[in-house]
Order: C-alpha cells, then sequence, then structure tokens
C-alpha cells in the first residue's frame, strides 16, 4: 500500500502542469514559481513568483517572453515576437536577479542610461554607481537567458 501511494505522488507530479512547465519566476529569476500566480500569453500560462511581477509583466509581456524565453519551456519559439529588440543591460543594477525592460524605471548616468526594477533601486544606485555598475559587469544570472535560436 505505501508504494502504491508513492507511486501515485511520483505519477501525479508528472502530470501536473509545473511539472512539465517553467521553475523559475521570468522576472525574478532566482525565484520559484506560485502556481496561483499566473500570466496567459498568447494562449500559455506564465508562471510567477509574486503579484508585483504579475503587474509587471504585463507592461511589457513580448519583451519579456522574448527575453526570457530560455526559462519557459511552455513557450514554443514561433509565439516570441521578432519585432523585440533587446535593450544591452538584462538586469536590474541593484537587483541583480530582477529582469529589466525598455519600459523598467530608468536614470541616467554620466551620459548613459540603466534601467531599475523599482525607484529604490535607483536611489540605492545613486548613492554608488560605480560600486553596482561593476558589480553588474559579473552578475551571474546572465547565462540563465541563453536564447531561444
Amino acid at each position: 500500500m505505501r508504494f502504491f501511494l508513492i507511486l501515485l505522488g511520483l505519477v501525479f507530479s508528472l502530470c501536473s502542469p509545473m511539472a512539465q512547465e517553467q521553475k523559475l519566476c521570468p522576472l525574478m529569476v532566482e525565484d520559484e514559481v506560485d502556481p496561483e500566480e499566473f500570466v496567459e500569453y498568447k494562449g500559455k500560462k506564465i508562471y510567477m513568483c509574486c503579484g508585483s511581477c504579475v503587474k509587471k509583466f504585463k507592461k511589457d509581456p513580448d519583451y519579456y517572453v522574448k527575453l526570457t524565453s530560455s526559462l519557459l519551456p511552455q513557450i514554443d519559439k514561433s509565439l516570441l515576437n521578432k519585432k523585440v529588440k533587446f535593450i544591452e543591460q538584462k538586469f536590474c543594477m541593484v537587483y541583480e536577479d530582477r529582469v529589466v525592460s525598455p519600459k523598467s524605471y530608468v536614470h541616467e548616468h554620466n551620459g548613459k542610461k540603466y534601467y531599475f526594477w523599482s525607484s529604490t533601486a535607483i536611489r540605492k544606485f545613486k548613492a554608488k554607481p560605480d560600486f553596482y555598475i561593476e558589480k553588474a559587469k559579473k552578475n551571474p544570472n546572465v547565462k540563465k537567458l541563453a536564447l531561444k535560436k
């Protein structure tokens, strides 16, 4: 009986929609998804870690889907918007696990635009811009965004 229950649990977990979809939030790429927080994108569910990510995602869905498609196995490359052009910066300068888009908060420093998750991140950046610029160059999360070809 115990074996049967374990087997049943394994089968259930493998058949669950979450088991075959993404594990990490496409906006806060180090956070696991919450099955109750999701958006519909071209008929596919994309799961997020929280309501804040749902709100941000809705501001620029085509950009976020194309940029984070490697984290979204349920999204076929044919669904990606070919007109979307990426900005050079992929992550917030302060919160380096959070993806940014051209519609994110912007601050200019020494003639260059930098993108941020929030106004709080901009305040932190202004206090130590050189520190955050150097830190961003070493962001290990960039590897998570290997783009679908």
